[in-house]
């Protein structure tokens, strides 16, 4: 295992290098890390922690779901090709809602990393959010109510399909906050 997390971090930060969170000036690298970091924290097993290192690669870099399949497999690949949305829908609720559509059909370790994903996007959102409120938290969304529908709909997926989880409690908390109280 060891030898290949390793090799699965150092192309992460291949991959990643020099590409920055949204709105941060923050390395994207570290959301993916923290993804890994917290499916490790409540005991998933390493296939998941390691597409919970790569979600994002096709998704924002340069890289495809060949280079990872020849790099670390199949199963890996497809999980993380399951987990990366079409960017050449150009419309952001389209774009969302085929997602969901996605996901809908994927195993619930693929879940949980979709869980993992959107919590730690929030929580890293969350200082911020309180100093300049919820206009800060719209990044590709066009408003603050696309972005709500979104994570709304996430929530009712999630929470149809996982039970008992940290994650998904820390989850359902945040959204909460964010967009229902």
């Amino acid at each position: 295992m060891y030898e290949l997390e390793e090799n699965i971090i150092h192309f992460v930060f291949k991959a990643f290098n020099g590409l920055k969170r949204k709105k941060e000036n923050i390395d994207l690298v570290f959301h993916s890390i923290m993804v890994a970091n917290m499916l490790k924290n409540i005991g998933c097993d390493e296939e998941t922690v390691f597409i919970g290192y790569l979600h994002d690669i096709i998704e924002d870099t340069k890289y495809t779901y060949n280079d990872i399949l020849e790099k670390f497999g199949k199963n890996i690949a497809d999980g993380v090709l399951q987990l990366s949305e079409d960017k050449s829908i150009l419309d952001y609720v389209d774009r969302k809602k085929e997602f969901i559509k996605q996901l809908k059909k994927v195993n619930d370790n693929l879940i949980v990393v979709e869980i993992a994903d959107k919590l730690q996007n929030l929580i890293s959102d969350y200082e911020q959010y309180k100093i300049k409120g919820k206009e800060f938290l719209i990044t590709e969304a066009n408003n603050y109510e696309e972005l709500k529908w979104y994570y709304l709909e996430l929530k009712k997926l999630f929470n149809k399909r996982i039970n008992n989880n940290h994650l998904l409690e820390r989850y359902n908390k945040i959204v909460y906050e964010y967009f229902e109280s």
